[in-house]
């Protein structure tokens, strides 16, 4: 029997077994048997995840948890952070606070004055929220201790927030300005940003002034390390398919590997991902977990992430575009992310040539579309680039679309969709780790969708700490 066993592909799960088996506890991973952790073909390397993970700066708890398992890494920070391409000009957000402003002011001079008190109210809100994970504030309170320290803390939180959404509104007027906003919303949180405006968005528009990293050779190979110490350290990963669940005093799990039934896993406790496959119905199938279910009923993906491969070669992009470059278009329209290997890593694309992520916000999952309608908006995606690349065409080396598609399809279960959330003024938290059930506890994307990366990693060592019982 095992002491935990954890369902997902996501960083979220892997975070909690790896922080399990650190601890010594009995763990296995069960993930998905059609999910892989790249995608390499023709020399080229992608990340399925093709967004920027964050809580790599010094004292961040990505960076913290690395150092306490002896993890070693290969990144550094980015210079600029992240580049945004209007029609007609582009803006460079550095990381250093006061190049980032220069620049913002450069491009909105008329702005300038609110620009500057924006910033001031994001630096100490986003202090604030630090202190807030620093006390590890349960924003979903479980006991009584659990009310009465959020509640200690809630003229706080909406003095802050007050501030921040002042000072918001003087600027948002600009349509250019606020696609800036929330093109940073957009990438780095995991919530839709129209519409509200939770604390929590002042902590990812300052995560580009805390450095955005890069990491050579792709973000699966830190993924490749986290399993071999999750191994080291007596974890087991199994590549299967859940066919039954039952939550009691013990749990016990039947799986199929390779289509073949293999002998009941059990367990004392379990930890269940959001985005594992029929969760929803894994939920349903416990009349404790009815009023869980029907809080996970009521956060609604409204953008789902649909990338496409490109290999290409090293000519036809600009000396000084960026690795994290977002494309706007048009005002009404939701902008493209262009994730792009450094010139050189050899690891991602063969010498003189690059590997280029291009990934569109739709609003229906790819699983749920058509072939016809994923191919058009592919063709529009490209268009966008070609804009920014107008040799693109003569330099495309490698591009299988209909591989793209599938991969988007298949990969839901680790890409976040953005979420949302009505009436949120924290933003931080959705779900609650622990379950009405003692041994069951979730972890996932969507328990802090407003903290992005480091609410998924979060979210992963809470739900371990609770199944060791030290949350």
């Amino acid at each position: 029997m095992y002491d935990t066993i954890v369902l997902g592909n996501d960083p979220s799960s892997l975070i909690a077994a790896v922080t399990l088996a650190s601890y010594g506890k009995k763990t296995v991973l069960l993930t998905m048997d059609n999910i892989p952790d790249l995608y390499s073909e023709s020399g080229y390397t992608f990340d399925i995840d093709p967004f920027p993970w964050t809580g790599l700066n010094r004292g961040d708890v990505f960076r913290q948890l690395l150092s306490h398992l002896l993890i070693t890494h290969e990144d550094h920070p980015l210079e600029p952070a992240l580049q945004i391409i209007f029609p007609d000009h582009r803006i460079d957000l550095s990381n250093e606070i006061e190049l980032y402003l220069k620049e913002i002011e450069r491009e909105f001079p008329d702005k300038a004055l609110e620009i500057r008190k924006l910033y001031e109210a994001i630096e100490k809100s986003s202090s604030f929220v630090s202190e807030l994970i620093d006390q590890d504030l349960h924003f979903q309170p479980e006991t009584v201790g659990d009310y009465i320290n959020l509640i200690r803390n809630i003229p706080g939180i909406l003095l802050k927030k007050g501030t921040f959404t002042a000072h918001l509104r003087n600027i948002l007027n600009d349509p250019q300005l606020k696609k800036v906003l929330e093109a940073q919303i957009l990438l780095l949180s995991n919530l839709d940003p129209m519409g509200i405006s939770p604390i929590s968005f002042t902590r990812i528009l300052s995560l580009s002034l805390n450095k955005i990293f890069y990491h050579t050779g792709g973000k699966h190979r830190l993924i490749e390390r986290l399993k071999k110490k999750y191994e080291a350290d007596g974890g087991v990963i199994e590549r299967c398919s859940v066919t039954a669940l039952e939550m009691d005093r013990a749990i016990k799990v039947n799986v199929k590997v390779d289509g073949n039934d293999v002998p009941t896993i059990y367990g004392r406790n379990i930890i269940i991902s959001t985005k594992y496959e029929n969760v929803a119905s894994l939920l349903s199938g416990n009349n404790r977990l009815s009023t869980l279910r029907k809080r996970y009923d009521t956060i609604l993906p409204s953008f789902y992430p649909f990338t496409i491969h490109i290999g290409v070669r090293d000519r036809c992009v600009p000396e000084k575009m960026g690795v994290y470059v977002v494309i706007a278009s048009g005002e009404n329209d939701t902008p493209l992310f262009l994730e792009t290997s450094e010139p050189g890593d050899t690891l991602r694309a063969p010498d003189g040539k690059r590997a280029i992520g291009l990934t569109a916000f739709i609003k229906d999952s790819p699983s749920e579309i058509d072939d016809s309608v994923l191919c058009a908006h592919a063709e529009g995606m490209l268009g966008n680039l070609r804009a920014v690349l107008p040799f693109l065409d003569e330099n495309i080396d490698f591009m299988d679309l209909k591989k793209s598609i599938t991969i988007s399809r298949n990969c839901q279960g680790v890409v976040n969709p953005k979420y949302r959330i009505k009436n949120s003024f924290i933003g931080m938290s959705c779900l609650p780790n622990r379950t009405p059930v003692k041994n069951v506890f979730l972890t996932g994307g969507m328990l802090m969708p407003g903290l992005g990366f480091e609410g998924e990693i979060m979210s992963g060592t809470n739900a371990a700490k609770l199944a060791i019982g030290d949350y």
